[in-house]
Parts: structure tokens; sequence; C-alpha cells
């Protein structure tokens, strides 16, 4: 088991209008951890009362900073291109929020919102230089217009180095960005295609991992749990194939389920029998 880091704020999340249930990166990617059987899992997050403690597996380790609201997601989908809506945002994050008493093998910063900023990235890898950092900046390329957020790319610059870091294809799609400049962010660049499966950069070298087909159900949520079995395997293995083709055939199952509810241990079942 590893001491590990994960921050960011989750979210409730909707459909069309329609309640559809607790989320957020921080949500699937720590329980996710839990269900790979990580114990000792610290959480630095944010919400309100409208989200429930009980979303998280592991709790003995969690950093609540009180919000007064929490991250409110409305989804529409429009063919495979989803619009998301914000009516609501919790409080800002901070590594001064943090009180760590070791230093975490593995830490992952999963924003939805800025709510962890690049600054205060760039502190907590000064800290803690020898950790294993993974990013999921979705966060930091959300911008609002109104209350509808829009893919930005204007502060990629300032992104930091990262030793496993992820994008959608959905949100490199319309950028002008080519992949090269996308992979020198970091030592392990993943692109997730969704039923397309995956496209992974190492170095000077690049993989094409297909996809399971499954009879899909929801998707909100597979992409993090991609990221995090892709990461915690590659973590322990050092082998990319390995990694990716777990992660697609778990992160392909889970969308067999709606929201939290694909984190289970039929769907983890494969990974836990490979330990």
């Amino acid at each position: 088991m590893n001491n590990i880091l994960v921050i960011g704020n989750p979210t409730v999340d909707f459909v069309k209008g329609k309640s559809f249930g607790p989320g957020g990166p921080v949500t699937y990617v720590a329980n996710s951890l839990s269900k790979l059987g990580e114990k000792k899992i610290h959480i630095l997050t944010s919400f309100g009362e409208d989200f429930s403690i009980e979303n998280f597996t592991e709790k003995s380790n969690l950093f609540r900073i009180e919000s007064e609201f929490t991250n409110k997601f409305n989804f529409f989908f429009k063919s495979e291109i989803r619009e998301i809506h914000a009516n609501s945002y919790g409080k800002k994050l901070k590594i001064t929020d943090l009180k760590l008493n070791s230093t975490p093998e593995i830490i992952y910063i999963s924003p939805v919102l800025n709510e962890f900023s690049i600054f205060e990235t760039k502190l907590l890898m000064k800290k803690f230089k020898k950790s294993f950092f993974i990013g999921m900046p979705q966060g930091w390329i959300r911008k609002l217009k109104t209350d509808v957020v829009r893919i930005d790319f204007s502060d990629i610059k300032k992104i930091p180095f990262f030793d496993i870091l992820f994008f959608s294809e959905e949100e490199i799609l319309n950028t002008s960005i080519n992949i090269e400049q996308f992979r020198k962010l970091a030592k392990i660049l993943v692109i997730t295609r969704g039923d397309k499966g995956s496209s992974i950069y190492s170095g000077e070298n690049s993989f094409e991992f297909p996809s399971k087909r499954v009879k899909s159900l929801s998707t909100i949520g597979a992409g993090d749990i991609f990221a995090t079995v892709f990461s915690h395997t590659f973590f322990h293995s050092k082998n990319i194939s390995f990694a990716a083709q777990l992660a697609n055939e778990i992160a392909a199952k889970s969308t067999m389920y709606r929201g939290l509810k694909s984190i289970n241990s039929d769907v983890f079942k494969i990974a836990m029998k490979r330990k």
C-alpha cells in the first residue's frame, strides 16, 4: 500500500437538469484507489452540505474545507460531445490547508474548476520533490462563459511538468496546439478517446490501445477511473501496455453503471485478481 494524496473538489451532477448523483474526479479517483486496495488515501477537498462525506469510501484522512456550496455540473450531450453548465462552486484549496505528517508517494491533482491552481501545484511540487505527480488538469482548461464551461488552453505554458498527464480527445479536439506541445508537459502523456481507446506517448514512443466493447449506460466518470487505474498500475509495474489494457477494460466495464455505482467489486475484480 502507498501513501497517496488526492486533491480536488467533488461535484453534484445533473444530466439535462435531472439529478444524476455525486461525482467529480477527486471522488472517482479516491474511491477507485480504495478498490485497488489502497488504504492510506489523503484527500484535500471542499464541499457543502449537499454533498455527503459518505460518498468517499476512505474518510479517515479527509481534509475538508467547509464550503457554502458544492460544485454543481449539468451535462448536456450532443452526439459524442458534452456541454457542461456550472451552477455553484466550492471553495478554493491551498497547500497551507494540508496537514500531512509524511511525504505522499503518489499525488493526484484533479481540479474541476481551478479550485487548486497551477501556482499552488508548483508549490506542492517544490515541497514534495520525490513524489510521483499525476495530473488530471481539466479544471485548469475550463473557463466559464456565463454558466457554460468552455475549453481554454491559454494557460498551457504555465502547466508544470508531470510524471503522467491526462487529457481527453474531446478537450483537445478543437485546439490549434499540436500533440508535440502536449508531450512536453509530462514524462507520459495520455489522451483518452472514449470508445476508441487511448493514445499514450512516452519519450519518443507512442502507443494506441483499443477500448473494450460493452453495452454502455453512462460514460460520466469513466475517464477518471481510467486515469486512476492506468497511473496506479504503471507506478507499480512500469509497464505501459499492461497498465493501459487493464485501465481500458475496467473503464469500459464502469460505463455499464451510473455514477459512483461504477466503482464496484465486479468492475474492479480483474485488477484484484492480478495482484
